[in-house]
């Protein structure tokens, strides 16, 4: 036996060695992939029917709003017809109160005028004249003053 033969005993032993560790490493990653296979399995399993409920969940959370959405829009109706109903109201009755208030404006300024006028014509008369004294001599007392006891 030559040093050929040992070298292609040695290699045929490493090859051998080293196709039953590869063989055992693909045992071993065999039996990991179908653990893994089942846990994504499982895992599906379990997430599938929670995505399920989540998505029937946001489907009438979706609904719920839609109904929101139709009560809000009802609310704002009602409120616009409030509104228009206080302003018409508002406008009925201020309308007549305006009016009151400019014909009382109106009657208070004749009546000041009116007063005014009076009181210039008063102005305008000569003063009447004081009765006439009864002819006295130089001897006579004075006429008495009438007082009233009230």
């Amino acid at each position: 036996m030559d040093w050929s033969d040992v070298l292609k005993l040695a290699l045929s032993i490493f090859l051998i060695v080293t196709g039953l560790g590869l063989s055992y490493l693909f045992l071993r990653m065999a039996g990991v992939f179908a653990r893994l296979g089942s846990s994504v399995t499982r895992i599906t399993d379990e997430v599938v029917p929670i995505l399920n409920k989540a998505q029937t969940t946001v489907d009438g959370v979706n609904l719920e709003l839609l109904r929101v959405d139709e009560i809000m829009q009802t609310a704002v109706g009602a409120t616009k017809g409030a509104e228009k109903t206080v302003q018409t109201v508002s406008s009925a009755i201020t309308a007549p109160v305006r009016k009151i208030t400019g014909l009382a404006a109106g009657a208070r300024e004749a009546v000041a005028t009116l007063r005014a006028r009076r009181a210039a014509e008063r102005a305008d008369r000569p003063a009447p004249a004081p009765p006439p004294e009864p002819d006295r001599r130089p001897g006579d007392a004075p006429a008495p003053k009438h007082e009233s006891p009230y």
